[in-house]
């Protein structure tokens, strides 16, 4: 054998060699990706379930979405799922995303005839192929582009519109895709919502303002998906519709022929397939959690994916604990029992208090002290009823002590009388006790020891916000009466009569609460003190700077002499101009006071309504660490606004 045979045979067996090499390491066939995509909308994810919109883009031709094989996983766990069709007649169009499809026909004198036929048969089937749901719109493209329909559902108008098409006239192609994308715009798809357009053309352009390139900008910055049907095109012309569908994102479908216009018509509404309504039931296991929500579908060419980050909620609450009872709070038997017996005690001694009859000395002191006021009809006599109890005597007892001892006493009976409540200051710091006793109990009873707090705060506030509400009402009643008062006592004392006399004849003409409180001042004076002094203990009690003023007056006079009709008269003009410029200002600071208020209850009636609405949502709020020291903060600049605007609001006169 010479060398050149055996070269060849080396040859040879080394080209052998390298073909199994690459039989080898040659990888599999990778089966080509199916074509289309997937697209979710409105989805909302509640205790137990997640549901969304499903919808496909980019079908191949004659393919569908299909219920019955969507499968929704999270992980290496599949979720039970039920999809179904969305039927608009059902009455869920509402809920359904907006979608738009804008057709541009061309129509110049070049498609006059069986090619315009052709184009109204192949615009009916893309109509009956799309999607009931999806808008669609028609502009018809001659000298000038047309607007013939704008986006709408109503599949017999667009019928309608395609009957007025019309074949003459030049071809304005790009100034027609201009206003299809206005159109859009216009009627609320902008690049953001799920919108496309049809341009059929065989791509020549004689009449448009507008160029190839600027159309082409518009199409890439609007992010409007264009697809282009090219019929029976030029080289020429398929350059243009090349660039304008690559400027859109869109597809460039060939017509050789009328006769598959139709079907690349069909072929572009396969974009848009039907909506699916999809609920999957999510365990209790992944509650709380945030995942991957992988969807997957099988179509005509194999399975389509898409993976959607979603967070689930709360799992779904237990029925029997929906309702929590009194053995629910995380209190023993025993407790329970504690706390009824300890509300029943707050609530008995709150009944004593004010239901009891006061002693029989208490009622002479009373009455002999009243024979020194005006003359009053004489009460009807009452039948003696039995005292108090054992057990509430000796408490009342030791509240009294307790309050002498720590010098209590004068201050909550001044309260108490500018409130115009008769009580003794002891027999209302028990009652106060028993109030925040029983609405602890109450508390804890109902929300376990975290009420605690709340029902002590509850009843501890609530008595003190009604005192203060009745010394503010009985105050302002004492303000407004005032100046009437005092022009009696003027015309009293124009009469002849004498100060106490012209007071007396208030006390018998005027009414509560300034015949109570001058009554008072009387029986004072003529038990040996000050009338002067009487009256400024009656402003003390009732807040009233007038009466103080009207004293102040009255002493002066006294000391260096003078008509004190007109001194009264003077101060009673003043008091009224003072009281007409107050109700003045008041007015005008109305709107500020009204906004301060909604400033303030706004935050608090939203907090509630969400609490109430969707509470799993602020749960957090007061269960997380975080979630409380917020509320916290906020509380705290809540009572610093507070403050600040009662300050503002508030127009001294």
């Amino acid at each position: 054998m010479n060398s050149a045979t055996r070269w060849r045979v080396r040859r040879a067996g080394l080209i052998g060699v390298l073909a199994v090499l690459a039989a080898v390491l040659a990888p599999p066939p990778v089966s080509a990706a199916p074509a289309g995509s997937l697209a979710v909308s409105g989805l909302t994810a509640s205790p137990g379930k997640v549901r969304f919109l499903l919808a496909a883009r980019d079908l191949p031709l004659n393919s569908v979405l299909d219920p019955a094989t969507v499968q929704v996983a999270v992980g290496d766990t599949t979720l039970p799922v039920s999809a179904d069709r969305v039927d608009r007649s059902a009455g869920t169009s509402t809920d359904l995303p907006a979608r738009a499809f804008m057709v541009v026909l061309d129509v110049s004198g070049s498609v006059a005839g069986a090619r315009l036929e052709a184009a109204r048969a192949a615009a009916r089937a893309l109509a009956a192929k799309l999607p009931d749901d999806v808008r669609l719109g028609l502009i018809a493209v001659a000298d000038s582009p047309r607007l013939l329909l704008s986006p709408t559902d109503d599949r017999a108008a667009f019928t309608r519109a395609l009957g007025k098409l019309n074949a003459k006239g030049e071809t304005a192609l790009y100034d027609g895709v201009l206003l299809g994308r206005d159109t859009l715009e216009k009627a609320g798809f902008g690049p953001d919502s799920d919108r496309r357009m049809l341009v059929l053309s065989d791509g020549a352009d004689t009449a448009s303002t507008a160029t190839r390139p600027q159309v082409a900008e518009a199409l890439r910055i609007g992010r409007l998906p264009t697809d282009v049907v090219a019929a029976q095109a030029t080289d020429a012309g398929l350059k243009n519709l090349k660039a304008l569908a690559q400027a859109g994102g869109g597809n460039l479908l060939t017509a050789a022929d009328n006769a598959s216009l139709a079907q690349k018509f069909r072929v572009a509404a396969s974009t848009f397939s039907v909506l699916l309504a999809v609920e999957a039931q999510v365990p209790n296991a992944l509650a709380r959690q945030s995942a991957d929500l992988v969807v997957t579908v099988t179509v005509a060419g194999g399975p389509l994916a898409l993976s959607v980050p979603v967070a689930f909620v709360d799992p779904v609450p237990d029925p029997a604990a929906a309702a929590p009872s009194l053995a629910q709070t995380g209190l023993p038997a025993w407790a329970i029992w504690v706390v009824a017996g300890v509300s029943f005690v707050g609530l008995l001694l709150v009944v004593l208090l004010l239901a009891w009859p006061r002693s029989a000395a208490t009622e002479e002191r009373i009455r002999q002290i009243s024979q020194f006021g005006p003359a009053r009809a004489e009460p009807s006599p009452v039948t003696p009823e039995t005292g108090p109890t054992f057990l509430t005597r000796n408490v009342l007892a030791a509240s009294a002590t307790v309050l002498r001892s720590r010098g209590l006493d004068a201050r909550i009976s001044l309260r108490l009388e500018q409130a115009g409540m008769r009580l003794r200051p002891h027999e209302w710091v028990l009652m106060q006790a028993s109030a925040v006793v029983t609405g602890g109990a109450l508390g804890v009873a109902v929300l376990g020891w975290l009420g605690l707090l709340l029902g002590v705060l509850l009843g501890w506030l609530g008595p003190r916000f009604y005192q203060s509400f009745r010394a503010d009402r009985r105050t302002r009643q004492f303000v407004e009466q005032l100046p009437d008062a005092l022009q009696l006592v003027t015309g009293s004392l124009r009469s002849g009569f004498s100060l106490g006399q012209s007071l007396d004849t208030v006390v018998r003409e005027a009414p509560n609460p300034i015949a109570e409180e001058f009554g008072r001042a009387l029986a004072e004076h003529r038990l040996g003190a000050d009338l002067a002094d009487a009256l400024l203990r009656v402003a003390d009690r009732t807040r009233s700077e007038d009466l103080k003023w009207a004293v102040m007056a009255i002493r002066i006079q006294h000391e260096v002499g003078g008509n004190l009709a007109e001194v009264l008269e003077t101060t009673v003009d003043t008091m009224r101009e003072r009281s007409r410029l107050q109700r003045h200002v008041r007015a005008l600071s109305a709107e500020g006071r009204l906004s301060a208020w909604v400033l303030i209850g706004l935050p608090i009636v939203l907090g509630l309504f969400m609490f109430t609405i969707r509470g799993d949502y602020m749960r957090p709020l007061v269960s997380q660490p975080l979630g409380i020291s917020l509320l916290v903060v906020g509380v705290l600049l809540m009572l610093v606004g507070i403050f600040w605007m009662v300050r503002v609001v508030k127009v001294e006169v």
